[in-house]
């Protein structure tokens, strides 16, 4: 078993009493939460969990998971005094339902400097697999020809965004899709073959 780095809060709750927001709309791959436990494993367990009320998540879902799923296999223990947590009981039930959104929408809207990452990223060889244990440069090299079938190519605008997004199984695909088509996001699910 590991010892790991807890952040300190002054507040904590025992793993078990956490309760997932019911509506959460984040959908956290296997792949992410392998990235999540590695980094919790590597760096420590750095960033609490939001909660409102009683132990109701309103972020931190995939940390708390991949906590949860790091727990079950022995490979670190939960503090006696819990899971450190930061209360966001000064939100209103909209407040928290919109920052549960904003919180995951945030890191999402920008892109990298590939320059200043590249350079982080060489200046961590040989001290971390960054690729392996987080994602980077799993992508590298690649050209939309090698992830987007032509035909569907076609039909997507040049000045667009793309996303490539890895699921469980085909359920959590189409769960995935149509939920980026709620919020007016064209998507083209593709099976690997």
């Amino acid at each position: 078993m590991k010892e790991i780095q807890w952040v300190r809060t002054g507040d904590a709750l025992p793993l078990e009493r956490f309760r997932a927001h019911p509506r959460n709309p984040k959908i956290h791959t296997e792949e992410q939460l392998k990235h999540i436990r590695n980094s919790i494993l590597t760096f420590g367990f750095l960033d609490p969990i939001g909660v409102w009320g009683e132990a109701q998540v309103v972020e931190g879902h995939g940390r708390l998971e991949a906590l949860r799923q790091l727990v079950r296999e022995g490979c670190i223990k939960v503090p006696e005094k819990g899971v450190p947590i930061i209360r966001l009981d000064h939100l209103s039930p909209a407040e928290r339902d919109a920052y549960m959104l904003e919180h995951n929408q945030a890191t999402m809207e920008t892109p990298w400097d590939e320059a200043t990452l590249n350079e982080i990223l060489s200046g961590l060889e040989g001290t971390l697999d960054m690729e392996g244990l987080f994602g980077f440069g799993e992508m590298e090299g690649a050209e939309m020809e090698d992830i987007i079938p032509p035909d569907l190519e076609d039909g997507m605008k040049e000045e667009g965004f793309r996303l490539l997004a890895e699921c469980r199984d085909e359920e959590e695909m189409q769960a995935a899709a149509d939920q980026l088509r709620s919020m007016g996001i064209s998507c083209h699910p593709v099976t690997e073959e």
